[in-house]
């Protein structure tokens, strides 16, 4: 039940929040403008570079990895928790994508052509995809692969998602309440399919038997 209420929390405020975005209210807008302004500004070729690999290969190369990675070695718990990221991304590529469409923000123009460091993001702005998924990531493995050394494992992944996500502002290509509503909308969905897991006993079932 608490992982129920947390999810009508967390959807209920990127509603609240995409509602504000597709007003164009002015202090928000404002503020996020602002925000992304100080973020986005490149400070070095090293850092640059960081931030720019992490937003390149920090979604789909380490999650689709991690997925894999947990289904094939992770035994029971990481099976388990493999499932759950799966169907959570399932639910979330394809939902996340109808977002951007109806919400339709345009993505933020840098002050300085320098700032862009990841050009040709065409598509809408708001709510962040990478936010949406690495959220979605972090919060599954935290609440269901955190069992004595899985912890470390889950909690390197949730500061990857963390960096990720920043970096997506940093290269210039989303604004900060982009990303803020993409983690609102990853971890409540995740946190629903975390939720309805206690209704996936014949899955895991069927799973277990087909590894031994």
């Amino acid at each position: 039940m608490k992982y129920v209420i947390a999810s009508a929390i967390l959807l209920a405020g990127f509603a609240v929040l995409a509602l504000l975005i597709v007003q164009n209210n002015v202090p928000v807008s404002e503020w996020d403008r602002a925000a992304f302004g100080a973020v986005n500004n490149p400070t070095g070729k090293t850092l640059d570079k960081i931030m720019i690999d992490l937003s390149k290969y920090g979604r789909e190369a380490v999650w689709i990895g991690v997925t894999a990675l947990l289904f094939v070695f992770g035994k029971k718990d990481g099976r388990k928790a493999a499932v759950l990221l799966t169907i959570a991304f399932l639910i979330l590529i394809p939902l996340g994508t109808i977002l951007k469409s109806e919400i339709d923000r345009p993505r933020p123009v840098p002050l300085s052509g320098d700032h862009v460091l990841l050009p040709n993001e065409t598509d809408p702005s708001f709510p962040s995809g990478h936010a949406v998924i690495v959220s979605a990531g972090a919060i599954i493995l935290l609440l269901r692969f955190n069992r004595g050394k899985q912890i470390v494992a889950s909690i390197i992944l949730a500061i990857e998602a963390a960096l990720v996500s920043y970096s997506r502002v940093y290269v210039g290509v989303h604004y900060p309440l982009d990303v803020f509503a993409g983690i609102l909308l990853g971890t409540g969905i995740a946190c629903a399919v975390v939720a309805s897991s206690k209704y996936m006993g014949p899955i895991f079932s069927r799973i277990d038997s087909m590894k031994r």
